[in-house]
């Protein structure tokens, strides 16, 4: 009786779940093109646990053969689950992986040795699987070694993935969270606050799961165990799609043209100049040295084409490296040239240009709401918005599109 309510509420938590994380899917694809190249790892993890709560629905329905069958596909995405979460904080970060393709080469070995395992199982217990009875696999691991090697070497694996992963998802996190201040025009508290909830959800799940693993060694039952295991899964995707949808783009990228087409056009820097012997000069590509007068009308006028050209400044996480990166100089050169020959300080630069931005959307697109411009053009909150817009322009924004109006109509 115990073991089949158990399976009940697993059921009911898999459906939940399900639901959940398909919903994830959808918020996360509808952030548009320019979210996606972050969001598609996001992505690939909620569709692998997709199949882990349809796995849970279908023990329920489906014959002990049909399981055997479909039991590879399961278990092979089960090792996609930390490595897309993985390339999605490098990609936040700004650190995308070149090749992340081989991140997920381990799928078709598993996909293999699990494959190899449900033959050996077919092979050795044809009656039992064809009057669908659960096979004991106590009983097959003994009477079979290489079933019992393949079973090992997948388990092994998927821990092995795990603990050398989270340290790694864990780096990068926390690396991305030092660097939040630099995030212009974003509301940082609402980027660590979901960097955050990430790294304690996914590292809670980390830790159920191993120590439920660790306690299903001891007992014979362990449904309720993995009840546990899906029932965190649930509310980690329960408290994501809360944080997405009550904080619409929150990793939104900015679309701006090709790196090739953005320099095109664009002067080299400044040839290398002949330092005397023991001059104390540096070169102009020095980051910590001197700019000479080329160099500085060289980012200047980058600078110029980001603002005028490209939409790259409207980018939420966009940061001094990030733009400095894009107009071919070194943070401290582009410091440089801000502070000490515009004038400016690099927050003030980026948001200057938002709110130009969003003072024409405000007036040239009456029927917009003021929250829809404000993320449009890179903030992330209303608040945010309305701070910055009052400090350049000296008013609301919801005043400067009223005092337009009124101005029309008189």
């Amino acid at each position: 009786m115990t073991t089949e309510i158990s399976k009940l509420v697993l059921m009911i938590i898999a459906i939940l779940g399900l639901a959940q994380a398909g919903f994830l899917m959808l918020l996360l694809r509808h952030e548009g093109k320019r979210a996606f190249r972050a969001n598609r790892w996001l992505m690939v993890f909620a569709f692998a646990s997709c199949l882990s709560f349809i796995e849970d629905i279908t023990d329920v329905f489906l014959t002990p053969k049909w399981m055997l069958i479909v039991a590879p596909v399961f278990m092979a995405m089960t090792f996609a689950f930390v490595p897309s979460i993985y390339l999605y904080f490098r990609e936040i970060a700004d650190r995308p992986v070149s090749r992340p393709i081989y991140h997920f080469l381990v799928l078709p070995p598993v996909l293999a040795a699990t494959s190899g395992m449900v033959w050996i199982l077919f092979d050795q217990f044809v009656p039992e699987i064809i009057h669908g009875t659960d096979i004991d696999i106590d009983i097959a691991l003994d009477q079979h070694i290489l079933l019992s090697v393949l079973l090992m070497s997948v388990f092994v694996g998927l821990y092995v993935q795990l603990f050398a992963y989270m340290p790694k998802i864990w780096k990068v996190g926390l690396g991305y969270l030092r660097q939040a201040g630099e995030q212009l025009g974003a509301d940082s508290a609402a980027l660590r606050r979901w960097i955050q909830e990430i790294l304690i959800g996914i590292t809670a799940i980390f830790v159920i799961f191993t120590v439920t693993s660790v306690i299903d060694l001891f007992v014979e039952d362990g449904t309720w165990l993995t009840t546990i295991v899906q029932g965190s899964f649930a509310l980690v995707f329960f408290r994501m799609c809360h944080l997405l949808a009550s904080n619409p783009a929150l990793f939104v990228q900015a679309d701006w043209t090709s790196e090739d087409d953005f320099h095109a056009d664009v002067p080299e820097p400044a040839p290398a100049r002949n330092v005397p012997p023991g001059s104390s000069e540096p070169a102009g590509n020095n980051v910590r040295g001197f700019l000479y007068h080329e160099d500085i009308e060289r980012i200047a006028a980058r600078l110029g084409r980001v603002v005028n050209e490209t939409d790259i400044l409207f980018d939420p996480l966009l940061s001094m490296p990030k733009l400095a990166d894009a107009i071919g100089a070194t943070p401290n050169q582009l410091s440089h040239v801000l502070n000490q020959h515009l004038g400016k300080s690099f927050f003030d630069f980026v948001n200057e240009a938002r709110t130009r931005e969003a003072s024409r959307l405000l007036i040239s697109e009456p029927d917009r709401t003021i929250l829809d411009i404000a993320t449009s053009v890179g903030f992330n909150s209303k608040s945010t918005f309305n701070l910055a817009f009052k400090k350049i322009i000296g008013k609301t924004p919801s005043a400067y599109r009223v005092e337009y109006v009124k101005k029309t109509n008189t």
